[in-house]
């Protein structure tokens, strides 16, 4: 889950809280499985406060440094009891020393067992839609009646329900910010053209996606080769590229080569954990760090224009939710470079066709000075005077024409985009 307010902490708490309280239990944890580590993370916890708790809590620190009850992270398949209820999704009521196996040393178990009187540990899975977000687990003293066990586990699934909602919530506020973020740039298209806009969405995008590299591919005209447009990067600072015709980013490739070419072939999304277990990864060097990757198809009016790939790069995951954020990022940005791409070959249009207008007027006004230096020669009568003034007024004409010629032809100062 991509982070949770302080608000639906809160509720998780009073609800481990309330349980508790009821359950007569010494202490209740509620873990969090994080799918960008990979590891169930201490959210919310909750014991009694009485004097032997406390002398437990000092006792323990005391002689393990460092090590706080309550805070500790661990894989999902630290043990067998917890792997049950993460993976299994079921409820374990077990011995405390089987619930904490490779988690707390013998010896602090060994305080708790004889100072807190924990005996028994509850670890109930949280769940929401038939995902396993978490578990919460209840240390007691006695091992729980069935109606205490009912009680636990109706507590976790109010735990997966307020954090499910939650979860959408968060997805929604992702998805708008990025619609939002796009359509500021897509608006800066049609000032600044095609290059402005890749610029600008390669860089919104890897903040969006909180990724280390965000990389932009634009199909050529021809349909069969692409090229990497833009590159955004994240080392000591952040550092944008843009493919350009005298340094690009790259050679071209083939449509189909490497993952980002089989994206544009395929149309389909690619959802890559670990570049080094998926053979269209082609362009990973020698004992360079794990990446996980995420390469999406930019889609526009049916037809693909191009790629967009984030990569992560060392212990981070991509989730799900990041894959629905990243296509959505990819049609809003599709859009606004085919918006920019069309703007700007209408700019060039006006300023081809005011080009071919300036060509004539230019012609007609070195005719009309022609006919002004015969008709003004001595021995005129006056018909020729009249003609004279008539070609004076054609020529004033012709030169407004010729200026508003020119206007329209310095209404783009853009040149076009190689991949359009």
């Amino acid at each position: 889950m991509h982070g949770i307010s302080d608000r639906v902490r809160s509720q998780c708490r009073l609800i481990v809280e309330h349980t508790r309280l009821v359950a007569g239990g010494v202490r209740v944890g509620l873990l969090l499985y994080d799918e960008t580590t990979r590891l169930l993370t201490p959210v919310a916890s909750t014991e009694t406060e009485v004097p032997l708790q406390q002398v437990a809590n000092e006792l323990i620190e005391r002689n393990h440094p460092g090590f706080t009850i309550g805070n500790l992270t661990y894989p999902p398949n630290v043990n067998p009891v917890v792997a049950a209820a993460f993976v299994g999704q079921r409820t374990q009521i077990t011995p405390m020393a089987e619930a904490l196996e490779n988690i707390y040393p013998p010896s602090v178990m060994a305080v708790a067992r004889g100072i807190a009187g924990i005996t028994h540990i509850a670890t109930c899975p949280v769940v929401w839609e038939g995902r396993c977000l978490g578990i919460v687990r209840f240390q007691l003293s006695t091992q729980p009646t069935d109606a205490l066990q009912a009680l636990m586990e109706a507590a976790a699934s109010q735990i997966g329900l307020t954090l499910g909602n939650a979860e959408l919530v968060e997805q929604m506020r992702r998805q708008l910010g990025a619609t939002h973020a796009v359509g500021e740039v897509a608006r800066l298209g049609m000032t600044e053209g095609v290059d402005a806009t890749v610029r600008a969405l390669v860089e919104r995008v890897r903040q969006i996606a909180d990724a280390d590299t965000a990389l932009v591919y634009l199909l050529d005209p021809s349909g069969t080769m692409f090229r990497a447009a833009a590159r955004c990067v994240v080392d000591d600072k952040e550092k944008v590229e843009i493919a350009r015709a005298d340094k690009p980013l790259g050679p071209p490739h083939s449509v189909g080569e490497g993952l980002a070419g089989w994206v544009i072939a395929s149309g389909e999304a690619a959802f890559v954990q670990d570049d080094r277990l998926d053979p269209r990864v082609q362009t990973r060097r020698p004992f360079a760090p794990r990446q996980a990757i995420i390469a999406v198809p930019m889609r526009v009016e049916g037809r693909t224009i191009g790629c967009l790939r984030v990569t992560l790069t060392g212990s981070r995951h991509f989730t799900e939710a990041d894959l629905w954020l990243a296509q959505t990022l990819a049609d809003e940005a599709a859009l606004a470079i085919d918006s920019a791409s069309r703007h700007e070959q209408a700019l060039l249009e006006a300023r081809r066709k005011g080009a071919e207008s300036a060509v004539a007027l230019l012609e007609e006004a070195a005719s009309t000075i022609e006919d002004l230096r015969r008709l003004s020669a001595p021995g005129q009568d006056d018909d020729d005077v009249a003609a004279l003034k008539a070609r004076l007024t054609a020529s004033r004409e012709a030169a407004e024409r010729l200026e508003a010629a020119l206007q329209a032809t310095q209404l783009s100062g853009t040149a076009p985009n190689p991949h359009f």
